[in-house]
């Protein structure tokens, strides 16, 4: 290929080319952002600055002598053989690199180029990069875990309850809906108010100088409007929020009731020393409905399911009871019952059931069994049991995260947290001198509140606060009224 002819001149040496990158001042002119190559005043078309990369010149197409490659060994003039470097054709998309001057832009282009796709032009940003990257290394499947959140060992507030019975067939402890808390403390009732700290009196002492515990158990409703009190002699009393009053009591059992749980806002069922479990009803003139027999010792335990459909009830006898609701066989004696367990080897005062998995029941057992034991009433099998080493005194699924919370008697003293269904011992918490025999938890689940015969009450900030709005949607489809 025929090189071109450079005029002769003396001393001349060739120009280089400039390359001016563009400023950051978004101020300027718009031809000062581009970027301009500077050729010199000579014939320089077949420089390799200047020649489109991506075609080819017409003139070289309507040649028809060969090209010969060129020999790199002999110092060629810069102006001679086209030549192509490999470093454009890996970077013609990037956009350092502009073998063109651009004198005019589209103001639509511009636009949409920093409003829409937010391209800022004094970054070096490359839409399409042909050049190797070191590829990210994927995260193990540790490292793509989330955090454990971080739970205080310390209680967030602690509250003397002189009086507060060491009795592990007594519960007068719950934290209502209405961010009140019941106690019963000796031989009285007391409220107190978790938004202004204030505390008042509820029930009055009884006139006799009888020096065991008048009242046994006590239990808010589920929307906190009621407050159903159990007494050492078998008599119950409801006590109205609203009225500020009591709005009634009934006398069926002759001794003492040991536990109360509430269905819903007008049904409840308590058990007592006289092995019966009574099912009740606020709206009917006599409260009662129906008793329900099995136990053949006393009752220290009974709690409903999230669904009303079932009961579950724990005794002195060693033996926990699964009662339908609805349905059974109203031609026997127990004709409620629908699973009977016999697995623990102590009384079971313990009981949950688990608000995240239908079916599912937890049970604790007495200083003589020492074990935690997760059942499923859908098959009436036992899917795991856990030595704890200590008495189990209460259980208490979380509605927020998939947790279990025990406490614990003889002898550790301890408030643990359990993941489930794994049933690994996430954290434990130290505090309490005596058995840990109260536990309850603030209205948004994030609290939980422990009472022992220590005569103290300690608050435990161990839940996140919230929950996302797609968990807690699908908890409340979940939930069968």
């Amino acid at each position: 290929m025929q090189q071109e002819q450079i005029p002769q001149q003396q001393n001349v040496t060739p120009k280089k080319y400039q390359l001016t990158t563009p400023t950051k001042d978004k101020k300027q002119n718009k031809t000062n952002q581009s970027t301009t190559i500077q050729s010199p005043q000579n014939n320089d078309f077949y420089s390799p600055k200047n020649v489109n990369p991506w075609k080819t010149p017409k003139s070289l197409l309507k040649s028809n002598h060969k090209q010969n490659t060129p020999d790199h060994s002999i110092q060629a003039s810069p102006y001679s053989d086209r030549y192509i470097p490999l470093n454009v054709s890996r970077n013609l998309f990037n956009k350092q690199i502009q073998p063109f001057e651009i004198e005019e832009e589209n103001q639509y282009e511009e636009l949409l180029s920093e409003n829409v796709l937010e391209i800022d032009e004094n970054k070096h940003v490359s839409i399409l990069n042909f050049t190797k990257q070191k590829h990210d290394k994927v995260q193990s499947a540790k490292q793509l875990e989330t955090p454990k959140r971080k739970i205080d060992t310390l209680p967030i507030k602690v509250l003397d309850a002189p009086g507060l019975e060491d009795d592990f067939y007594q519960d007068t402890l719950h934290w209502g809906k209405n961010n009140l808390i019941a106690v019963g403390l000796q031989r009285c009732v007391y409220l107190y108010n978790v938004d202004n700290s204030k505390v008042f009196q509820l029930a009055e002492p009884m006139d006799n100088n009888e020096l065991q515990a008048y009242y046994t158990s006590l239990q808010w409703n589920t929307n906190g409007q009621m407050l159903a009190i159990g007494c050492c002699d078998g008599s119950l009393k409801l006590w109205d929020y609203n009225k500020n009053t009591f709005s009634g009591s009934m006398n069926i059992s002759n001794k003492r009731i040991s536990t109360i749980s509430w269905a819903n806002p007008n049904i409840f069922a308590y058990g007592s020393k006289d092995k019966a479990i009574n099912i009740c009803d606020v709206r009917v003139p006599n409260y009662s409905i129906f008793q329900l027999l099995g136990h053949t010792q006393e009752v220290c335990g009974v709690t409903f399911d999230g669904n009303e459909l079932q009961l579950a009830s724990g005794g002195n006898d060693n033996k926990v009871f699964v009662w339908q609701m609805r349905g059974g066989n109203s031609n026997s004696n127990n004709q409620y019952i629908s699973w009977e367990i016999k697995s623990h080897k102590a009384a079971i005062r313990a009981l949950a059931w688990n608000p995240n998995s239908c079916g599912v029941l937890a049970t604790g057992g007495g200083n003589q069994d020492k074990t935690i034991k997760i059942h499923s009433s859908h098959t009436n099998q036992q899917i795991t049991s856990i030595n704890c080493d200590s008495q189990v005194c209460k259980l208490r699924f979380s509605k927020i995260v998939n947790e279990l919370v025990s406490t614990h008697g003889y002898e550790k003293n301890l408030v643990c947290l359990w993941q489930y269904p794994s049933m690994k011992r996430i954290h434990q918490l130290e505090g309490h001198s005596e058995r840990v025999l109260y536990l309850s938890a603030s209205p948004d689940e994030s609290t939980i509140l422990t009472g022992s015969g220590d005569e103290t009450l300690k608050f435990w900030k161990i839940f996140p606060t919230q929950v996302s709005n797609n968990i807690s949607s699908l908890f409340s489809m979940c939930e069968i009224r």
